[in-house]
Order: structure tokens, then C-alpha cells, then sequence
């Protein structure tokens, strides 16, 4: 859903297509292997779209050294990527998109590309490689504003909007469209994938491919199978990731998934401690802060939510309460009045084309926080304190400082024994929390005490048992992905949340 650290010139290497391409010939007698054949005519929906516009880059990719491969420089006319959009004006900064991307990839790449270019006598200089490679790749992309554009095409990638009705009718329109041989990947990251192919008839031929947002960087791919969808397809989905140079991660089909079930929920149990300690912009900082600090994440839990969208989480958590029944039946209720006021109050989130970030319950300058919902004032418009704002200053000293062995996450990240010393940090964190007691924080019926909710902080700092807090209620929803069947392991919940959230450590890894 977020992040930094993979590298879109390393998303898809050339050794790790060619060990994939290398062992489909030896086991078919010097036939391409299943994936190369249906990567010469593909589709993308939603296309002009972030995630659309992101999967496309990774295809066209795939699909260009592919041809390069073969013929030296891609543009032989083997291979089409259709791009759907229904807004035509989206193709043009798409097309501006995936040249960049294939400049940049080129260069990188120059020695692969000399390599694949040795017979091609007009091409000497690195300059001429290089033009020919991007203006060969971009022969290949044809841009349509209907879906009838997708016809012909042998895998389609749909990333479209998150709504159930939507995605029924693009597939019955598509299941009449395509060939019965086609693959239908789609992007959902939360609607069941039997509830796709039971109303559209699709007969087991659509996979659950959840690309992170954005495609073009991150390493992971969630592959969810329906109660329907054909061995083939599934052994196709691990051999695509591969040729992609993704990890595919298995996941049961359960609305939410293994990502969005334990991100949703921990929104929601995020959402309920803002409520707990009065809604304001102090508790909204000093929570977000706390729970990237203290718990050594990239972004704190109301940043991340920004840059999902406050939009696109209610559509996932609408998905979730109507296919969750049981669950919320049992006590977790998927619905949350504060987001429902946030969004109708026009509080949105979510990027710009760009990827710059849009305002929302943060201020961003450069994709930094700069200020902080005033959501007190909400009713009378949206505007923001800024960080120095004494309330908010406040707040943030009230949570006091991590345990020792802590280091920003950016730090932490790059750190060749991060594994040892988040382990140890974690420890720490644990025996520090057991120590200091883990309740909780003050509510907004004590604001005498302190601004905004918050307790004595010289005497007793808030950040460590708010972190304990959200540990423990992430190690009790990783548990809960496991016993029901969502995910296979926990170790499959760990890897996701590290390679899709770009955490250092799995909700099991917490002992507290």
C-alpha cells in the first residue's frame, strides 16, 4: 500500500526473467513457458490510475526485454499493451509516465541492452541503444477508452475502483469479450474473488493479484485464489511474480485479505483511542507519532491512512462489513462515525498523479507533515494547526522518549543487524511498558490535568503504553488472520506487513 526501498530499475531483473524463461524451456522441450507467451498481448483497466498506471509500467517492462531478447530492441510488433481508461485524459501524462520509466530502466540497464543489441549493426553508441529501446517499448502500448479495446488480449490486469457493482459489470462485459482462454488478475485489495467469478461466469479463470501501492517499487504481490480459480492460473500467478521479480504471497479468499485485514483493523482500533483521548489535533498527532517512533514504522498510523485515502479506506471497510457478518457479529464492527464525518466534512487524502501527497487529516509540504487537522473546529471548515501550535507541542512531549536501542526507522532499515537490534528493542520496549504500568492514556473528561487528554507527562510518559497497546492489539489481529484462514501462517502475515508495509518485525515478533 506504501513505501520506499525497492529500486524500479532492480523491480524486474533480467537474471530473474531469464532462470523463469530458462527453466519453462528445459521443462517443455525448448517451448516458451506459458507466462512469455500471454505477455504479448495484455490489458490494463483503470490504467490512468496510480496502481493502473504502476501495473502497466511493470508489464510494459516485462514485455520490452522480452522483445529485446528476441529481436534486440523491443518494437517487432509481437506484443501489445492495451491501456484502458475511461478518462482520455489520463493518457497522455500515462504515456509521459512510462517514458520516463523506460529512460530511466534503459540507462540502468545499458549493459543488458548492449548485450540483447550486439547483431543490430545501426546501433552503436549508448545514446541510440537507448532511444531505440524506449521508442520500441512504446510501439508495443495502445491507448482505448473502452473496454471492447481488450478483445484480443490473453491477460487482462484490472485495477479499477474499489466497488463490488462496478467489478461485476466490467466482468460480465469482459467474460463476452475475451477469449475463454484469457486470465483475468485483478487488483482488489478486498472483495472475495468468488463473489468476481460467481457472478460473472468466469469459470475459475480470475486470480487475486494485489500489487502495493506504488507497483512500480514495491516487492509485493498478494495472490488470493477463489473457491473456483483453476490450478493453472494459480501456477501461472508464481511464475508472473517471479518474471516480475515480485514476492507472491498466498492469501485465502477473505474480504480484506492479509494486508487490508490487519491494516483496516488497526485503523479502526486507531480511530477508537482519537476518540478516547479527545478528538483534537494534539491526540491526532501525538498518536501518529507514537506509532511511528515507538513502534520504529515508516509512517504513523494517520499519515499511512492519508496516503491510502480517507475515500478508498471507507470503500475497503464497506466491503468488509457487508462480507464479514460472522466477525461482526462477534464484536468487530466495521463501520466508524469519526471517518464517516471526516469524509463528508471533504477530508480526503490519497496522492496526486505525481504522487505528491494531498492534504488530509495532515498538511504536507513536500510530502512532510506540516500541520494538523483542527478537527474541533471541523464543522466550520477544514484548516490546520501547524506543529508548533502549544497544544500540539505538548501532546508530543507527553508521550516522552522510546527505550533505549531505539532509532528511526530510516535509520533502523538500512542497518545491516537491524533484525538483532529491533529484536533487542523490542525487548525493551516490553520490559520498560511492564515496568511503568500499560494503562491508558487520559481522557478527554480529565483535560484539566494536561492539554488535550494527556496525563502528567513528567510523571508519567504516554508513548510506551500507547506502542504496547498497538502491539498487542497487532499481534492479537495477526493471530486472528491465521486461525481464520486467511492467511496460512504467521510468517505469511509477517512477510507481508514487512513487504507491503515495509515494517521491520511481524505482529508475532512482539513477546510483550
Amino acid at each position: 500500500m506504501m513505501g520506499e526501498g525497492a529500486d524500479p530499475g532492480k523491480a524486474h531483473k533480467a537474471g530473474e526473467a531469464g532462470e523463469a524463461g530458462e527453466a519453462g524451456e528445459a521443462e517443455q522441450g525448448g517451448s516458451k513457458p506459458e507466462w512469455m507467451e500471454r505477455l504479448r498481448a495484455v490489458a490494463v483497466l483503470g490504467a490512468g490510475g496510480k496502481m493502473g498506471s504502476g501495473i502497466a509500467w511493470v508489464a510494459l517492462k516485462a514485455m520490452a526485454e522480452l522483445d529485446a531478447k528476441e529481436n534486440g530492441v523491443p518494437g517487432s510488433g509481437r506484443f501489445e499493451l492495451v491501456l484502458i481508461d475511461a478518462d482520455p485524459s489520463s493518457f497522455k501524462p500515462l504515456r509521459a509516465y512510462l517514458r520516463s520509466q523506460l529512460i530511466k530502466a534503459a540507462e540502468k540497464g545499458i549493459g543488458d541492452l548492449r548485450l540483447w543489441a550486439r547483431e543490430r549493426a545501426d546501433l552503436i553508441e549508448n545514446g541510440e541503444i537507448i532511444e531505440s529501446y524506449v521508442d520500441g517499448a512504446l510501439s508495443m502500448v495502445r491507448c482505448e477508452g473502452d473496454l471492447a479495446g481488450a478483445k484480443r488480449v490473453r491477460i487482462v490486469f484490472e485495477a479499477v475502483f474499489e466497488d463490488l457493482e462496478l467489478k461485476k459489470e466490467i466482468y460480465g462485459r469482459l467474460k463476452a469479450l475475451c477469449g475463454r482462454d484469457a486470465y483475468f488478475l485483478t487488483n482488489t485489495s478486498s472483495i472475495p474473488i468468488s463473489i468476481l467469478d460467481r457472478e460473472a461466469g468466469l469459470n475459475g479463470r480470475i486470480l487475486g493479484f494485489h500489487f502495493y501501492n506504488p507497483p512500480a517499487v514495491q516487492k509485493l504481490v498478494e495472490m488470493i485464489s477463489g473457491a473456483s480459480t483453476r490450478t493453472d492460473l494459480v501456477d501461472f500467478g508464481r511464475d508472473l511474480c517471479k518474471a516480475f521479480g515480485k514476492l507472491g504471497v498466498p492469501a485465502h479468499d477473505v474480504a480484506g485479505f492479509i494486508g487490508n485485514g490487519h491494516f483496516i483493523r488497526e485503523l479502526l482500533f486507531a480511530l477508537g483511542k482519537l476518540r478516547e483521548l479527545g478528538v483534537g489535533a494534539p491526540a491526532l498527532a501525538a498518536l501518529d507519532h507514537a506509532t511511528q517512533e515507538f513502534l520504529i514504522r515508516p509512517m504513523g498510523v494517520f499519515q499511512l491512512l492519508d496516503y491510502v485515502g480517507l475515500d478508498v479506506f471507507r470503500l475497503i471497510l464497506k466491503v468488509m462489513r457487508e462480507q464479514l457478518d460472522a466477525e461482526a457479529a462477534a464484536g468487530t464492527v466495521f463501520h466508524d462515525g469519526t471517518l464517516e464525518a471526516l469524509v463528508a466534512a471533504g477530508v480526503k487524502g490519497g496522492q496526486l498523479g505525481s504522487g505528491e501527497q494531498k492534504d488530509g487529516l495532515f498538511r504536507y509540504e513536500k510530502n512532510r507533515i506540516a500541520g494538523v487537522l483542527d478537527l474541533e473546529s471541523l464543522a466550520s471548515g477544514i484548516r490546520y494547526l501547524p506543529l508548533s501550535d502549544a497544544g500540539v507541542r505538548m501532546a508530543l512531549e507527553a508521550l516522552g522518549a522510546p527505550p533505549e536501542g531505539h532509532a528511526p526507522w530510516g535509520k533502523m532499515a538500512k542497518d545491516p543487524g537491524r533484525e538483532e537490534k529491533v529484536a533487542a528493542y523490542l525487548a525493551r520496549l516490553a520490559k520498560t511498558a511492564a515496568a511503568t504500568g500499560t494503562g491508558t492514556p487520559q481522557g478527554a473528561g480529565e483535560r484539566a490535568a494536561g492539554p488535550v487528554g494527556f496525563g502528567d507527562r513528567a510523571k508519567d510518559p504516554q508513548g510506551i503504553p500507547l506502542a504496547r497497546q498497538f502491539l498487542d492489539h497487532s499481534r492479537a489481529v495477526g493471530a486472528t488472520l491465521v486461525r481464520t484462514g486467511v492467511a496460512d501462517s504467521g510468517d505469511a502475515v509477517r512477510q507481508v506487513l514487512m513487504n507491503g508495509f515495509f515494517h521491520l518485525y511481524g505482529p508475532a515478533d512482539w513477546k510483550g
